[in-house]
């Protein structure tokens, strides 16, 4: 903890939150810990978050098609990130008493005010009125009934992995669909509205375009966070024996948002042992170190910060 504390102090490390660490944090039902907890987290993280799951698998498909397309486009490592206020997403009012160019400015005004908004002043505002549950109890449980049916016809990992990825990219393929139709509204007009019967067209030719382009390395490092999560799911359905929880799926989704963009994951030992797996190839296709003891993290982050860190270096 002195080694991270003293690098962030010194401007050498940041430890950003996501949107599945703070679903994370409000399960904790003692108010006075999750402060302390969300205060902990504000001076680790500086205030920076990755962008929510959905905004960031959406920014990944964006930005493949229009880098595919020949467009210039900002480097993806630079698109993914945003503040602790909005780490669920950009939240404005809308208010419709005022004239569009008024509301516009009340709404950058109240952008600009979350902007600076610390975690802590978020959760103590929020209190107990966050929902206790999450739905990835009853997720878990169906995720095992079908991993039970479907266990007899595993006949390799990277026969799991396709069908993980295959399935995820369903998903990603409306995404990739209203992605083309805005650049070809762009192009040609904006008069430009697809049929029904076009657009399942468009979407199966996406969906066949994206399961073309993770079949290569470029693929899978433009579609990361798709792929990183097609790869934890795969290593447990492979794992036959193995059963997973709702715990087990904010590892999955803490894994999903730091493989594809920090330099070290801190886990657990049971999520260190599953993401070091042979077959995996984590540290291969991602830049990034999975770590589970306090030593190794402590070491790394002393080299990173440049010197050995003492007491003296944390205020």
């Amino acid at each position: 903890m002195a080694s991270l504390a003293a690098g962030v102090s010194a401007g050498r490390l940041v430890c950003p939150i996501s949107d599945v660490l703070f679903l994370e944090l409000m399960k904790q039902t003692d108010p006075v810990t999750r402060i302390a907890t969300a205060e902990l987290i504000d001076e680790l993280s500086c205030g920076v978050s990755l962008s929510p799951e959905p905004t960031r698998v959406a920014t990944e498909v964006a930005h493949f098609l229009h880098a595919n397309a020949g467009h210039s486009v900002y480097p993806l490592e630079q698109l993914v990130w945003t503040k602790v206020a909005f780490v669920l997403g950009v939240q404005h009012p809308v208010p419709q008493a005022f004239a569009p160019e008024e509301r516009l400015v009340i709404q950058k005004a109240f952008f600009d005010h979350l902007w600076e908004i610390p975690l802590s002043m978020m959760v103590e505002t929020i209190g107990n009125a966050w929902p206790p549950e999450s739905s990835f109890g009853d997720l878990a449980i169906r995720l095992n009934r079908d991993n039970a049916v479907h266990a007899a016809s595993m006949k390799s990992f990277a026969q799991v992995y396709r069908d993980e990825i295959n399935g995820v990219l369903e998903v990603a393929a409306p995404i990739a669909a209203d992605v083309l139709h805005d650049m070809a509204r762009k192009a040609l007009g904006p008069d430009i509205e697809p049929s029904a019967e076009q657009r399942e067209i468009i979407f199966r030719q996406c969906l066949g375009l994206l399961r073309a382009a993770v079949r290569k390395p470029i693929g899978k490092r433009a579609l990361r966070t798709l792929h990183a999560g097609a790869l934890t799911h795969a290593a447990v359905r492979w794992n036959r024996t193995q059963k997973v929880d709702a715990n087990d799926l904010f590892d999955f989704h803490h894994a999903e948002a730091a493989l594809g963009y920090c330099d070290v994951l801190l886990t657990d030992g049971p999520m260190h042992t599953l993401l070091k797996q042979r077959h995996l190839a984590i540290e291969r296709e991602f830049p990034c170190r999975v770590m589970s003891s306090v030593g190794d993290a402590a070491e790394w982050a002393q080299d990173r910060f440049g010197r050995r860190v003492d007491e003296a270096d944390v205020k």
